[in-house]
C-alpha cells in the first residue's frame, strides 16, 4: 500500500476526494476497494481480490472504472473470464465507444498513471 499512498500523495493537485478500504475476509484474503474523485469530476472505482500466501501477494481478480463527470465510461479494465477471443484473455480493457481490446495486466499505479496523463492534457485546454 505504500507505494499507492505515495502515487496519492503525488497526484493529491489532480484529485478532489479519495476514499480507499483494505478488508480483510480471512487470514489470507484481502479486497482493496476506493473511489477517487479527481478535479475535472471525473471518477476512478476500483476493486481487486488478494490472496496473501507465504509472504507473496497474487491478485485473483481485479475492476479499475474509471467514468466521466457525468458517470460515462472513458474506461475499464478488468479480467472477468469472458472475451475468450482476446489473446490477453481474460484481462481486457472497455473503451468509451463500446470496443473491448486486448490488455493485460495493470496495477492501480498504472491505471492512476494514465488517468494523470488524460487530466494533464484536460488541464491544458
Amino acid at each position: 500500500m505504500g507505494r499507492v499512498e505515495e502515487k496519492l500523495r503525488l497526484l493529491k493537485p489532480l484529485i478532489s476526494l479519495s476514499s480507499i478500504s483494505i478488508e480483510r475476509r480471512a487470514p489470507t484474503r484481502l479486497v482493496l476497494r476506493g473511489t477517487i474523485v479527481f478535479i475535472d469530476g471525473s471518477k476512478l472505482t476500483f476493486l481487486e481480490y488478494i490472496v496473501s500466501e507465504e509472504e507473496k501477494l497474487e491478485r485473483i481478480s481485479y475492476r479499475f472504472h474509471y467514468t466521466d463527470r457525468d458517470n460515462n465510461l472513458i474506461f475499464r479494465y478488468d479480467n472477468a473470464p469472458h472475451h475468450k477471443e482476446l489473446s490477453s484473455y481474460p484481462h481486457h480493457k472497455h473503451l468509451a465507444d463500446g470496443r473491448v481490446i486486448e490488455a493485460y495486466p495493470i496495477s492501480l499505479l498504472e491505471v492512476l498513471d494514465e488517468i494523470s496523463m488524460l487530466l494533464l492534457k484536460w488541464k491544458a485546454r
